[in-house]
C-alpha cells in the first residue's frame, strides 16, 4: 500500500499542506485580488489608450507649427514688399508645400475685402460648413480645427484648420486655412486598433458632442468585426460620462476614454469583458502552477530527510519501550543525539537505571526485615514459653512452699517479694546479676527507689495504659505484662518486663509476687528495627509519591506534607535556586506556615544560603543571633522551634535548592539519613521533570505518530482514534464533565490502542477471521499500552481509558481484572466511541453500518455492554445534531 510507508506518508502529508494553501491562495484571488488585477490592467490600457490620444494630439500641434512657419514666412514677404504681396510668388509657396507633404491636400489664404484672384479666397467663398469655424477664429483669434467631413471636390475625408495671421496691433487680416487628409492619421490608429484588437479591444471615435465619426474606417482594412457588428448600433445611447462598463448585445464590455483636444475628439475604447479576464486568469494560472511544481520539489526533498531523521530514534525507542514491558532493566537504548530524541533516550536510560537500583535495593531491605521478624517471633515464643511456666509454677507453689523457693532461686528472671507498703521483703540471687546489688542492700528498702518508669502494656487485648508512675496501681490488680525501667548500681538503665500476682488472706492483699525479665538488649533490637522500619516506611512513601507525579508543584506540596507528617514536625520548606541566585519558595507545610518569609531570599543573606555556597547539610540545634534574620525571625520568635536543619538539593553536581526542616527538638542521625535520601531523589526528580517538561510535548507527539503508525498497517482503521477522540469528547462535554476532564478523555482516545505497537502486523492487516490465538494476542494491547505509558506522566483517566477500553459495562471482557468493582466512566465513554466507530467504518471482513444503524445496535447493548448514561448522551447529541455526528464519520484527523 502506498500509505504503508512513513517517508510517503510523511511526503503525503506535506505535499497536501503545501498545496492547501496555494489552492486557497488561488480562491481567495478569485474572490478578492482579482477584481483588483482587472482594474489594474484596465488602468494600464488607459493609460496606453492616454498615450495614443496625446500622440494624435501632438500630430495636430506639429502640423499648427507648420503653419505658424507659413505664417511668419507670408509676415516676412509682405514686409520686404511693404505691404504689398506677391501674390504669384505667395501661390507658388503654399503649391509647391501642399505637394510636398502628403497630409496636406491644399493650402490657403482666406483675405477681407479683396480683389478675387486664383490663389486667394475671399471670405465669401469660404465652404458654408467652414463659416462657423471661420468667424469663431475671427473673434477669438486662436487657432481652430473643423470636424471631419468630406470634401465637395476630391470627395475625401478632410479636416481643416484656420489659423489667424496678426498684424503688430493684434487686428487680424488675413487666415491661413489647410486641409488635411484624415487618412494621414489612419497609420496610428491602424496600429492602435491592431494592437488593442486581439485582446478584445474595439475602438470608437466620436465628437465631444457624443457623434460617432466613421470616416476614419473608410479604408476597409482596417474596419474589424467589432464596428462591423456595431454599424447600426447608436453607441452615444449607451456610453455617457459617468459609465464604467456596458452590456450590447448580450455581451459585457469595459470602456476607457480618452480626449483629443487639438480637434475636439473622443477617443472611446471598449474591451471585451469576457475575453480580457480571459487572459488576466491565463496569466495567473500560469504562475499558480509554476509555484506548485516549485513546492513540489522541496517538499519531497524535505520529507525525504525528515523521514530519515525521525525513522531510526522512533524504532530504537519502540524497542526500549518493548524491552522495558518484557522487565528487562539492563536494557539501554544506544542513540547518540544530543537534540530532543537524544535526551529522551538519556532520560529512558536513567529512569531504567533507578528502577533497576530500586529493585535490588528493595529485595535486600525486604530480606534483612524477614531476617529481624524472624528473631523477634523466636524471642517472643521464649516469653511466651516462660509465662505459662512461671503460671504453673505459681500453682504448684501454693502447694509447697519450699518448692516454690527452689523454684525461685533457680530461675533465669528475678524474682521479688513486695509487701503492701512497697517494702522488698524477698529477692532472689538474681538482683546481683541484673542490678549488681547484693540481697542485703535491697531486702527491706521500698521497691520504688529503683524504679525510674513504669508503664503496662497488655498484650492479650493489644492495648497500652502508662501508668505514670502511680505504684498504687500496682496493688490494685494483677498484671501480665509491664515494661519497667530500673536503675542498677552501677546507674545504667535496664529494663525488664514484668508480670505480679497478689496474695491475700482472708481478702486482704498481704503481698505482691513480681517476676521481672530482662528484655534490655531485645528493647534495644526491637527499637533498632522499629527505627529502620520508620526509616524505610518514611522513603518508601516519599519515594512513591514522588513517582506518583510529573507536576512539579504538587509532587513538592507532597514531599514537605509527608514529611511534616512523618516526623511530626512545625515546618518544613523547599526552596529552589533562581538563575539571579535566591531561593524561591516552592512548597511548603506545617503548623508556622502562615508566618514564614514568601518572597525569595538571596542566597548571601540566610543560613539556608549557606547550605547552597558550601554544598552540604546546614545544622543548628540552637539558634543565636548569627544564625537569626529577617527571614526567619518570625518562626524563632513563635518559640515552637529550637532547631534548624537545611538540606541541599544536588543532582548531578548541580545545586538545584535546599530542604529546611524546623524542629522543637533536635534530630537523630537516622532522620538526617531520611532527610537526606528524601533530598537526593527529590532533586533528581526535579531534574528529571525539567527535562521532562521540555520533551513531554516532542514525546506525546511521537506517541501519536506510533499510533497513527500502527493504524497505517491497516487502511479500514486509518483516522480510527482520531474520530473516537472526537465522539469522546462530544460526549464528555455533553454529560457536563469538566474541561480538563473533557480532553483528558479526548487524549485517550487519541491514545487508546497504543498498545496494538506491540502486536504483529500480520495479525493487525489479516483481511480474514482471527483464529482463538490470534484474537487472544490482540486482547493484550490494552495491558501492552498501558505498561507502556505508565511512566510518561499521563493522568489516571488516561491510563483508564487505555486499559479498560474494551471492558464492558458488566465487567466481562478484557483484561481481566478482578479487583475491578466499577468500570471508570471515561472508559465507559471511549468504549462507546470505539464500538461506533468500529461499526460505522468498513471492514476487511464486513461493510461500514450507517450511523443510525450503529446507534441503534449500541441502544440494544444498553446496561449490559454499554454504561445507559453514555448512550443516553450518544442518542441525545445524534437526535440534536446529527450532522456532527456525521462529520466526524467521515473525517480523517486535523
Amino acid at each position: 500500500m502506498i500509505l504503508d510507508s512513513f517517508k510517503r506518508k510523511l511526503i503525503i502529508t506535506l505535499v497536501i499542506l503545501a498545496i492547501i494553501p496555494i489552492i486557497t491562495l488561488r480562491m481567495a484571488i478569485d474572490f478578492t485580488v482579482k477584481e483588483q488585477i482587472i482594474n489594474q490592467a484596465i488602468s494600464i490600457e488607459k493609460q496606453f489608450i492616454d498615450n495614443k490620444a496625446d500622440e494624435i494630439n501632438r500630430w495636430f500641434s506639429d502640423k499648427e507649427q507648420i503653419l505658424e512657419t507659413v505664417v511668419n514666412n507670408y509676415l516676412v514677404h509682405k514686409e520686404e514688399k511693404e505691404s504689398e504681396v506677391d501674390f504669384e510668388k505667395v501661390n507658388y509657396y503654399l503649391t509647391n508645400l501642399a505637394e510636398k507633404t502628403n497630409f496636406f491636400s491644399d493650402i490657403y489664404i482666406i483675405v477681407k475685402d479683396m480683389t478675387k484672384n486664383n490663389f486667394v479666397l475671399l471670405d465669401d467663398e469660404i465652404d458654408v460648413r467652414l463659416k462657423p469655424l471661420y468667424y469663431k477664429v475671427l473673434k477669438t483669434g486662436n487657432t481652430l480645427w473643423s470636424q471631419p467631413y468630406k470634401d465637395l471636390k476630391t470627395g475625401k475625408t478632410i479636416l481643416t484648420v484656420f489659423m489667424p495671421v496678426k498684424d503688430e496691433t493684434g487686428k487680424i487680416e488675413e487666415i491661413i486655412g489647410a486641409d488635411v487628409f484624415v487618412n494621414s492619421i489612419e497609420d496610428i490608429l491602424g496600429n492602435l486598433e491592431n494592437k488593442l484588437v486581439s485582446g478584445g479591444f474595439n475602438i470608437i471615435i466620436t465628437t465631444l458632442e457624443g457623434k460617432k465619426l466613421d470616416f476614419f474606417y473608410e479604408n476597409k482594412d482596417i474596419i474589424n468585426n467589432f464596428n462591423k457588428e456595431l454599424k447600426d448600433v447608436n453607441l452615444i445611447e449607451l456610453i455617457n460620462e459617468n459609465n464604467k462598463e456596458i452590456s450590447i448585445r448580450d455581451k459585457e464590455y469595459f470602456i476607457i476614454k480618452s480626449i483629443i483636444p487639438k480637434v475636439r475628439l473622443k477617443l472611446i475604447c471598449l474591451i471585451d469583458k469576457s475575453v480580457f479576464q480571459k487572459s488576466i486568469i491565463e496569466i495567473i494560472n500560469k504562475y499558480v502552477i509554476v509555484t506548485i511544481v516549485f513546492t513540489l520539489i522541496f517538499v519531497i526533498l524535505l520529507a525525504s530527510f525528515l523521514s530519515a531523521q525521525f525513522s531510526k530514534p522512533l524504532e530504537e525507542l519502540k524497542k526500549g519501550a518493548i524491552e522495558l514491558y518484557k522487565g528487562n532493566y539492563n536494557y539501554r537504548i544506544p542513540m547518540y543525539r544530543n537534540d530532543e530524541f537524544g535526551q529522551l533516550a538519556k532520560a529512558f536510560n536513567r529512569t531504567i537505571e533507578e528502577l533497576d537500583k530500586s529493585y535490588k535495593r528493595l529485595n535486600e531491605q525486604t530480606k534483612m526485615l524477614i531476617e529481624n521478624n524472624k528473631q523477634l517471633q523466636g524471642m517472643n515464643v521464649e516469653l511466651e514459653a516462660s509465662y505459662e511456666q512461671l503460671q504453673y509454677m505459681a500453682l504448684e507453689l501454693n502447694d509447697s512452699e519450699e518448692k516454690y523457693k527452689l523454684l525461685v532461686e533457680n530461675m533465669n528472671d528475678l524474682v521479688c517479694v513486695v509487701d503492701p507498703n512497697y517494702k522488698i521483703i524477698f529477692v532472689n540471687d538474681q538482683v546481683k546479676y541484673m542490678l549488681k546489688y547484693d540481697k542485703e542492700e535491697v531486702v527491706g528498702k521500698d521497691v520504688r527507689n529503683f524504679l525510674s518508669k513504669i508503664w503496662y502494656f497488655d498484650s492479650k487485648n493489644g492495648k497500652s495504659d502508662d501508668l505514670n508512675n502511680n505504684f498504687e496501681k500496682l496493688l490494685k490488680s494483677d498484671y501480665d505484662s509491664i515494661q519497667v525501667v530500673l536503675i542498677s548500681k552501677n546507674g545504667k538503665e535496664v529494663i525488664g518486663e514484668v508480670s505480679t500476682r497478689r496474695i491475700f488472706d482472708n481478702e486482704k492483699l498481704i503481698s505482691v509476687y513480681v517476676v521481672l525479665r530482662d528484655i534490655t538488649e531485645r528493647k534495644k533490637l526491637y527499637s533498632q528495627i522499629i527505627r529502620k522500619n520508620e526509616e524505610l516506611s518514611t522513603i518508601n512513601k516519599i519515594s512513591k509519591n514522588l513517582n506518583s507525579t510529573m507536576d512539579l508543584d504538587k509532587l513538592l506540596k507532597m514531599v514537605v506534607d509527608d514529611i511534616v507528617d512523618l516526623m511530626k514536625i512545625p515546618l518544613c520548606t523547599i526552596r529552589l535556586l533562581t538563575d539571579d541566585n535566591k531561593l524561591k519558595l516552592m512548597a511548603y507545610s506545617g503548623e508556622l506556615t502562615d508566618i514564614i518569609w514568601f518572597d525569595d531570599i538571596p542566597v548571601d543573606d540566610d543560613i539556608l544560603g549557606k547550605a547552597v555556597i558550601e554544598g552540604k547539610t546546614i545544622i543548628i540545634n540552637k539558634f543565636t543571633e548569627e544564625n537569626i534574620s529577617k527571614y526567619n525571625e518570625k518562626i524563632v520568635k513563635s518559640g515552637k522551634v529550637n532547631c534548624a536543619n537545611t538540606i541541599p538539593l544536588i543532582a548531578r553536581e548541580k545545586i538545584l535548592g535546599v530542604l529546611a526542616v524546623t524542629t522543637k527538638q533536635e534530630i537523630n542521625e537516622s532522620q538526617i539519613a531520611i532527610l537526606t535520601s528524601v533530598a537526593n531523589q527529590v532533586a533528581m526528580i526535579i531534574e528529571n521533570i525539567n527535562l521532562y517538561n521540555g520533551l513531554k510535548e516532542s514525546y506525546l507527539r511521537t506517541i501519536k505518530t506510533l499510533a497513527a503508525a500502527v493504524e497505517a498497517k491497516d487502511k479500514y482503521t486509518e483516522g480510527h482514534s482520531y474520530r473516537v477522540s472526537k465522539y469522546s469528547y462530544l460526549i464528555a462535554k455533553h454529560m457536563g464533565l469538566s474541561e480538563k476532564v473533557c480532553e483528558e478523555v479526548e487524549i485517550g482516545g487519541i491514545l487508546h490502542d497504543i498498545g496494538k505497537i506491540g502486536i504483529r502486523d500480520s495479525i493487525l492487516t489479516k483481511p480474514g477471521k482471527l483464529t482463538d490465538e490470534e484474537f487472544n494476542e490482540i486482547k493484550r494491547h490494552p495491558t501492552i499500552g498501558n505498561r507502556i505509558l505508565q511512566n510518561v506522566g499521563f493522568s489516571n483517566i488516561v491510563m483508564n481509558v487505555i486499559k479498560y477500553h474494551h471492558k464492558r459495562y458488566d465487567l466481562k471482557g478484557y483484561p481481566e481484572e478482578s479487583k475491578l468493582k466499577e468500570l471508570p466512566l471515561e472508559a465507559c465513554i471511549v468504549g462507546v466511541a470505539d464500538a461506533l466507530d468500529a461499526m460505522a467504518s468498513n471492514r476487511s471482513y464486513r461493510r461500514a453500518m450507517s450511523i443510525e444503524e450503529a446507534i441503534k445496535e449500541i441502544i440494544k447493548n444498553k446496561g449490559t455492554q454499554f454504561h445507559p448514561k453514555v448512550v443516553d448522551s450518544l442518542v441525545d447529541i445524534y437526535n440534536k445534531n446529527p450532522k456532527i455526528i456525521i462529520e466526524i464519520s467521515k473525517s480523517y484527523c486535523d
